[in-house]
C-alpha cells in the first residue's frame, strides 16, 4: 500500500491513465468481452475469446484449403 501517495510522478500517471484509455476503446472496437465477477477465488475472471483478425482469419482458411488439395490429389 501507497498510503495515498503515487508510485509516479503526476505526469507519468497522466500518461498511464491515457493508456489504459487508448487500450479500453481498442478493446470496445474489437468486440473483446469484458471482465466477469464472482471466479473462483472471488475475483474477476477474464472471460476472454481469442479475436480473430479478417487476415488470420484468411490465412486459416488458405490453409484448410491447401490441406483439402493435397488430400485430395497427394495422398
Amino acid at each position: 500500500m501507497t498510503g495515498g501517495s503515487l508510485y509516479y510522478s503526476p505526469k507519468k500517471v497522466c500518461q498511464i491513465i491515457v493508456a489504459c484509455c487508448m487500450l479500453h476503446n481498442l478493446a470496445l472496437q474489437r468486440h473483446v468481452p469484458f471482465l466477469q465477477e464472482d471466479g473462483p477465488e472471488g475475483g474477476l475472471v477474464a472471460a476472454v475469446e481469442p479475436v480473430i483478425s479478417e487476415e488470420e482469419e484468411a490465412e486459416e482458411e488458405g490453409i484448410d484449403n491447401r490441406n483439402t488439395v493435397i488430400q485430395q490429389y497427394f495422398q
